[in-house]
């Protein structure tokens, strides 16, 4: 299984947006041909319905069949509501290949702080599996580098553990702007950085995944320069 895993589009007319950026970032993402490209919120920045417009509009050009889920800057002026009209579900639950793909919706409206909740766990408890690839927009563990703001999914406790007692292989994420990979038990969590934004001093870039049965390969590429950094890791300990 092959995954590009895109986050934090931040789709606007501020000039934090990138566009030309963002439009390399599509082709570069085209080049790898995906088994299936996951994009992990913040795809607007206002939550406004020219922005939800016009990423959609550009999502267009992605030649694989993607998922999305919304971030906080996407529940921002009832951008949820829009969400839902533009992209459908906020939860999702989708089969490709091997693998069963479980979307959260992870975003309250109006606030940066994360939450799952309890109808969406229950889901969770009852849908995942050992061939499940859980995404969403909050990170469940804190990640480097990124100031005070060290967790902010409030229920990662409750969703970490059902991940590991069901055997998640990987979970993908975005929201700081920073790409890192973690592995916990033997679940392993890739934070995506910034597609197309400069709010943070990261480069902007995304992951290629490839999963099989012994290991998960994250290849981060920076779009501006197109360098890539490769990280293994062994799914099982």
């Amino acid at each position: 299984m092959k995954i590009a895993h895109i986050s934090d589009i931040h789709y606007s007319k501020s000039w934090m947006f990138l566009h030309e950026t963002f439009r390399k970032c599509i082709e570069m993402v085209n080049e790898e041909n995906p088994d299936i490209v996951i994009i992990t919120g913040d795809i607007t920045d206002y939550g406004l319905t020219s922005e939800f417009q016009g990423v959609k509009e550009e999502l267009k050009d992605i030649s694989s069949p993607y998922l999305v889920v919304p971030g906080n800057h996407d529940s921002r002026h009832e951008g949820y509501k829009k969400f839902e009209n533009f992209f459908g579900k906020r939860y999702i639950f989708s089969s490709y290949g091997d693998y069963n793909f479980v979307g959260i919706d992870s975003s309250e409206p109006d606030i940066d702080e994360g939450h799952v909740g309890r109808e969406q766990l229950a889901r969770l408890q009852d849908q995942i599996s050992s061939n499940s690839i859980v995404f969403l927009h909050h990170h469940l563990v804190p990640i480097p580098n990124t100031g005070r703001e060290r967790n902010v999914l409030v229920d990662a406790g409750e969703v970490l553990k059902i991940l590991d007692m069901h055997e998640v292989p990987l979970v993908l994420s975005g929201h700081k702007h920073v790409p890192w990979v973690w592995k916990v038990n033997n679940i392993i969590l890739v934070t995506a950085g910034t597609a197309s934004c400069i709010r943070t001093g990261s480069e902007q870039s995304f992951n290629i995944i490839t999963l099989n049965e012994e290991k998960v390969t994250i290849m981060k590429i920076h779009i501006i320069n197109e360098k890539r950094e490769k990280y293994e890791v062994r799914r099982k300990s």
